[in-house]
């Protein structure tokens, strides 16, 4: 695994790169002009391999700037595309973890969350309005829960904005930190406690299934300090037939 300035270089070859993005950074630039992880691996691309001119690379999918974890960027225009299509058929696999707070039920069976969004300034917001609503669903599972947190494993089927976080507070349990979504608000710390763990898809040359893991980052471990999260989040994705 390579490094570059803070940033986990898990897989790359000449179509694809994949990397561990940290939490507060962005996917890509937003109005504020500040850093994102779409520049800094241009820069990375630029300076190792001496590229002249501008580097091409193409953003398919996003995390908020306030979530950890995995994130694939295409390295050509045609590996873009492909990999574009299948996020559009939602034929690539996303798994999260998260710390949620703990609901007052908490099996260990998988849930499935089918809801309509909008977006409200800078919320979505969970809406039966038909007409400008849209489809969001997941699947999450409850894997270890302690009296104020769960760990739970989530399945997103659809990629909209701040899907996770809405609909998890929708049920009664936002993921830790998210105050914004109505979490209680832990000190010294402006990441949330959501991390994209699990990412695979078919490889947009070679056809080859590609799947990485991610380990999660230092506020999930510290929120379940009294365990081995990593293993019990390991574990969980091989019992669900997930490999990596």
């Amino acid at each position: 695994m390579k490094i570059y300035k803070n940033i986990s270089i898990i897989y790359e070859d000449n179509h694809i790169i994949v990397v561990e993005k940290p939490a507060g950074m962005l996917s890509q630039k937003d109005y504020t002009d500040t850093d994102s992880l779409l520049e800094i691996l241009k820069e990375y691309i630029k300076t190792t391999y001496n590229k002249p001119g501008n580097v091409f690379l193409g953003l398919v999918h996003r995390l908020d700037k306030q979530v950890s974890g995995i994130m694939v960027y295409a390295k050509t225009s045609k590996a873009a595309s492909r990999l574009s299509s299948q996020f559009r058929s939602h034929d690539v696999i996303k798994v999260y973890c998260a710390a949620v707070q703990t609901p007052k039920s908490t099996d260990s069976a998988w849930h499935t969350l089918h809801d309509t969004i909008i977006r409200h300034h800078d919320k979505t917001l969970i809406s039966n309005d038909n007409h400008t609503a849209l489809h969001a669903s997941l699947k999450y599972k409850i894997i270890y829960t302690e009296p104020s947190y769960s760990l739970a494993l989530i399945h997103l089927y659809t990629g909209k904005k701040h899907q996770i976080r809405a609909q998890m507070s929708n049920l009664g349990m936002p993921v830790a930190n998210d105050t914004k979504y109505g979490a209680t608000p832990l000190l010294h710390n402006t990441a949330i406690a959501l991390h994209a763990v699990y990412l695979q898809f078919i490889h947009p040359v070679t056809k080859e299934c590609m799947s990485f893991y991610s380990t999660p980052g230092s506020l999930i471990a510290s929120i379940f300090s009294t365990i081995d999260v990593n293993t019990v989040i390991q574990n969980a994705l091989i019992n669900e037939g997930y490999s990596f």
